[in-house]
């Protein structure tokens, strides 16, 4: 077994493409929520 085979095997068990999606639009979806409570208490302080 050469060195790429085994650095392959070794990341593929770590996470699938179906779970590395499902992450990235998870952590999106939060990023964005989080954006748009921080402009939402901008506009409320604002308003006071």
């Amino acid at each position: 077994m050469n060195v790429s085979t085994q650095i392959h095997l070794e990341r593929s068990s770590i996470l699938s493409v179906a779970e590395a999606l499902q992450v990235m639009l998870g952590f999106g979806g939060f990023i964005i929520s989080l954006l748009t409570f921080v402009i939402a208490l901008i506009l409320l302080r604002d308003k006071k």
